[in-house]
């Protein structure tokens, strides 16, 4: 047995193949800051934390985090069928009530920001 049939049975596989839609913003992130302490190269832009643009960022974020739940539940549930169905695979099932909450958790951040943007912060 191969490891990564071993860390895919083991239930966190599913969630080290959702790490597919975060892996370029983060290793994007740790270029720029890399290159401005080693390179000296000029800071990134700071995100904005106000307005449209924090609504869309926030609801972004919150697409890509379904996305990788929608993955991670297929493969659960691919893991459950190769097991042979609900009776066997009810363990691996189990790691469904935690990936729900915290998607439905991961909501209430998009949707204060919609509610409440923020404004601009004051020119000094």
């Amino acid at each position: 047995m191969s490891g990564s049939s071993v860390v895919a049975a083991s239930g966190s596989g599913s969630v080290a193949r959702a790490s597919d839609f975060y892996g370029h913003r983060t290793v994007r992130w740790a270029d720029a800051r890399f290159a401005r302490r080693f390179d000296g190269a000029a800071a990134p832009p700071r995100p904005v934390f106000y307005g449209r643009a924090a609504v869309v960022d926030a609801w972004k974020s919150w697409f890509r985090f379904l996305l990788a739940y929608a993955i991670s539940a297929g493969l659960i549930f691919g893991l459950v069928v190769l097991v042979g169905g609900a009776g066997e695979g009810a363990p691996l099932m189990v790691w469904l009530n935690p990936l729900t909450k915290v998607l439905v958790y991961s909501m209430i951040w998009p949707v204060a920001t919609t509610v409440r943007p923020g404004r601009a912060p004051e020119p000094q």
